[in-house]
């Protein structure tokens, strides 16, 4: 077989076992959710399920190249709208995944004028605790190249749980926190997971019990989807008793929220708040569909 042949047959075959592996998750997790969400339109469950695995088909393949190219995501995010702020945002993403899932995101805020922006990729499969310490050293190079005395950190699913244990431990090097569909409480799945947090994220673990008695000493901003299809139920993202700000929105799923301009607008909205958050701040949102 010509070498050729063998490169068409090694693409075929993974972009089969992606394909597969995107059913399998989608129709998976959507069914899996169902008795933990409120009931919803078929048509509307179907439309969610397609743009789920539409977003995860257009964002998987791009991983690797996501690792290996740098760490700034403005060559990403389109053009500006305005200068930067000068307040440097880090993105930290979730389980299984690297900075691709801000692409989206990232774009919006940076046609807002937040920025400049950073992506911070961590070891998912290893400990919370050790992926913490990482962020805080990252976090730290950002200050010294940017001149900055803090960062703002908008995290995705398990990197709120990598931020919010760097921030138990170390808060001065953070302005203002965001986590989007982050399970501060643990997931409900009792599956099988891969790697060494996976105890971590489970409801009950000793880990997140030390989050649950640390109170907030900055603003943030907790956003959690009516039905995601991997954390659930909602109140699983609550922060607001622990002096957090709790934002609701209708519809998407656990990775289409990153791709939410309902989403990106609250995020933007909450950075550019100026000072600190007023004492109004802590409370329970819901917004309408996107």
């Amino acid at each position: 077989m010509r070498a050729f042949d063998v490169i068409v047959w090694t693409f075929l075959v993974a972009a089969s076992g992606l394909a597969a592996a995107i059913v399998v998750y989608a129709l998976g997790s959507f069914f899996l959710m169902r008795r933990h969400t409120s009931a919803r339109g078929v048509g509307i469950s179907l439309r969610e399920l397609a743009r789920e695995a539409i977003l995860a088909a257009l964002t998987q393949p791009l991983l690797p190249f996501f690792y290996l190219y740098g760490y700034r995501m403005e060559p990403f995010g389109g053009r500006r709208a305005r200068a930067p702020s000068g307040v440097p945002v880090v993105f930290v993403h979730g389980y299984m995944q690297n900075r691709v899932g801000f692409v989206g995101l990232g774009r919006a805020l940076a046609q807002r004028g937040i920025g400049p922006l950073y992506g911070f990729n961590y070891p998912w499969f290893l400990s919370i605790e050790s992926n913490a310490r990482r962020l805080d050293r990252f976090v730290t190079r950002v200050c010294r190249e940017t001149g900055s005395a803090a960062v703002d950190l908008v995290c995705h699913s398990m990197g709120g749980l990598v931020a919010m244990e760097m921030l138990r431990v170390e808060a001065r090097k953070v302005r203002r926190c965001v986590t989007i569909a982050t399970p501060h409480a643990g997931v409900a799945w009792r599956g099988p997971i891969v790697g060494l947090g996976a105890t971590s994220l489970r409801r009950g673990s000793k880990l997140l019990a030390a989050h649950a008695g640390y109170a907030l000493t900055l603003p943030t901003l907790s956003v959690f989807s009516s039905h995601d299809n991997v954390v659930y139920p909602k109140e699983t993202s609550y922060l607001v008793e622990r002096g957090g700000r709790d934002v609701e929105v209708e519809g998407p799923a656990h990775l289409a929220i990153l791709f939410s301009p309902v989403v990106a607008e609250r995020v933007a909205s909450f950075l550019l708040e100026p000072g600190p958050a007023a004492a109004e701040a802590v409370e329970t949102r819901q917004f309408a569909k996107q």
